[in-house]
């Protein structure tokens, strides 16, 4: 189940990347023609991505950590069970981790794109 939400999650990333790539190419080549190199504006997605993944992460891990708790003192409260110590497991470090590398993936196309794009053609086009 995890993996398939992770690759949802991926291609999630990769179609938003991919509509903001199509949707400020007049922008991306404007930074161009004022003197940016291909690779800073390839790179601009990539930490666009960098920074949605990151982001997502730490919402994740922090909506986890706190719905266990609060279900925690649910249960201790309503049943007199108790969950025991709710703090970091041994492989929850994984999880940014694991978003960052996936991000980087999902971004990679979007990024390529960005990197080819046709000055010339774009800022001539009418809109």
């Amino acid at each position: 189940f995890g993996i398939v939400l992770l690759i949802a999650a991926g291609l999630s990333v990769w179609v938003a990347l991919l509509h903001a790539v199509r949707a400020r190419q007049g922008d991306l080549a404007m930074l161009r023609m004022l003197g940016a190199p291909a690779h800073r504006v390839a790179a601009l997605i990539a930490l666009e991505a960098l920074l949605l993944a990151a982001l997502a992460a730490v919402l994740g891990l922090a909506a986890g950590h706190g719905l266990v708790a609060l279900l925690e003192q649910l249960l201790a409260e309503r049943q007199s069970l108790r969950l025991g110590t709710l703090g970091l497991s041994d492989a929850e470090w994984l999880v940014p981790l694991m978003a960052v590398g996936l991000a980087l993936i999902a971004a990679a196309w979007p990024a390529w794109r960005a990197y080819r794009l046709d000055v010339t053609t774009l800022l001539q086009a009418p809109r």
